[in-house]
């Protein structure tokens, strides 16, 4: 019969506040054994499916593990933690997984932070709406995976802090991570497919600047890049918009951007950041007139 997890976290917490006379013979191991109960008590309160109740039970026991030193321990606990609470209370989840966090750092386990870190990110940007957090995590896991010589998951990173920023209106940010990206990919051959996507997101959040000398310069550099970008779809449409722009022509910009988008569907980010330089457009007509 399994134990009730309410009596253990009970047992748990007499254990964790009690004392033995016999510490000095090596009985004070209280806190391991308090740790153990926990952890019982964790998975049975997730047999019940109690997220919560088990996110608080682990989070017990990785405090536990801490006492007796148990570092390891407790950061994989901590990550159980997360887990648990990810459902119901997605505010401790962040705060629990990022504990864990700080502990694989703290070892020297910088992969490993750097994967809750990305997780800590998608967590900050689809649970908790907060797109700020969620490019600082997104920033610091890339950095943790090119330390670890995994540049494939560090321009992952990368894409997500360029996706975030642009949507932030944080262009400069946005510009250097996917000209970044684009030049860490050029070179392979499984990755160079994406590399007018990278670019043509880069261009469009350097019109959204609104600087044109600074955009003119950037179409020319990203053939530096990529010789072969000359020749795309995606290079022809952000001349074409360029052209569109400095004439404040609004009407024939939205009509590029039909054309394109009947052949290469458009996603929402890309739609979103058009539609905001095609007001700046209309703006500028306005004054105009």
């Amino acid at each position: 019969m399994i134990a009730d997890p309410d009596q253990l976290m009970q047992k748990a917490a007499k254990k964790a506040s009690g004392t033995s006379g016999f510490a000095l013979f090596g009985s004070g191991n209280k806190y391991e054994e308090a740790s153990e109960l926990f952890l019982d008590a964790a998975n049975g309160y997730r047999l019940q499916k109690q997220g919560s109740a088990a996110g608080f039970a682990f989070e017990k026991a990785a405090e536990m593990q801490l006492k007796t030193d148990e570092k390891d321990d407790a950061a994989n606990t901590y990550v159980e933690a997360y887990k648990s609470y990810r459902r119901e209370k997605p505010t401790e989840a962040a705060r629990t997984l990022q504990i864990a966090v700080d502990l694989f750092t703290r070892r020297g386990n910088f992969r490993r932070a750097a994967n809750y870190k990305m997780d800590l990110g998608t967590l900050f940007e689809q649970d908790l709406q907060n797109p700020k957090a969620a490019l600082a995590s997104y920033e610091d896991a890339g950095e943790w995976y090119m330390s670890d010589q995994a540049e494939a998951l560090a321009n992952k990173a990368y894409l997500k802090v360029a996706d975030l920023a642009g949507q932030a209106g944080e262009y400069s940010v946005a510009i250097q991570k996917f000209e970044q990206v684009a030049r860490a990919s050029v070179q392979n051959s499984l990755l160079k497919w994406s590399v007018k996507d990278y670019l043509l997101k880069a261009g469009f959040c350097y019109m959204a600047q609104g600087d044109e000398i600074a955009t003119r310069g950037a179409l020319e550099n990203f053939i530096q890049i990529d010789p072969s970008f000359a020749t795309t779809r995606e290079h022809q449409l952000l001349m074409d918009l360029q052209t569109s722009i400095e004439s404040s022509d609004a009407d024939t910009f939205a009509g590029q951007v039909f054309g394109y988008d009947q052949l290469s569907k458009l996603d929402a980010w890309k739609t979103n950041i058009l539609l905001l330089i095609k007001n700046n457009i209309q703006e500028a007509e306005d004054d105009l007139t």
